[in-house]
């Protein structure tokens, strides 16, 4: 794909850094402190390939923010006062259920953008690879609601294990994103001024 495609994979890998980044910060408040998904279904047809784009990229960008807000929100909050592990936890926890939450919503409104004729296949694997991304935030999620708090030091480890996740995570989504092939989809995110400001949160 095309420069400005590779942006639209380089924005889910962002946001999904920003999750990691989250999971850092938790760890470290930790160790200073005192002691689902669903099924992608068949898209609906008839969408306009510049509409499409155009939905695609907004979608994208306001999941990336959101993401991004909330993991600079819990950063903030952990790094005021003197959290318990408890309280860590249970920050942490809620940032993935939102993030689980935004994916979902992200997913829904790419899905009723339709999928523009002959571009079923790459709508398809775009949709495949955004439940990927809730499936993770799902995994992970998983692994935090199931941390022991009562060993500081064990829960920081057990957090710094999710960092290789995400990004693990971050960089398959992105591979998979950035591989389709659909010259036309290309070109149309290449002319789609939404798709602009994705690039204002690439690395």
């Amino acid at each position: 794909m095309t420069r400005r495609t590779s942006l639209v994979a380089i924005a889910l890998a962002t946001a999904l850094l920003a999750a990691c980044s989250t999971s850092s910060s938790t760890t470290s408040a930790t160790a200073t402190s005192a002691p689902g998904s669903a099924s992608v279904s068949t898209s609906v047809a008839g969408a306009d390939t510049a509409a499409y784009a155009d939905g695609l990229c907004t979608s994208i960008d306001q999941w990336q923010q959101s993401l991004t807000d909330g993991s600079q929100s819990l950063q903030d909050s952990l790094g005021s006062g003197n959290p318990t592990p408890q309280d860590a936890k249970d920050a942490l926890e809620a940032y993935m259920t939102s993030a689980v939450e935004d994916t979902q919503t992200m997913l829904d409104d790419i899905h009723a953008l339709g999928s523009p004729p002959g571009m079923e296949d790459a709508t398809a694997a775009i949709e495949t690879a955004l439940t990927n991304v809730k499936t993770l935030f799902e995994s992970v999620r998983s692994s935090v609601q199931s941390i022991d708090t009562t060993n500081p030091a064990s829960m920081a480890a057990a957090l710094k294990d999710l960092v290789p996740q995400l990004q693990q995570g971050a960089q398959e989504i992105s591979d998979t994103i950035d591989s389709i092939q659909s010259p036309d989809l290309a070109s149309a995110i290449d002319s789609t001024p939404a798709c602009d400001s994705l690039s204002s949160g690439s690395p």
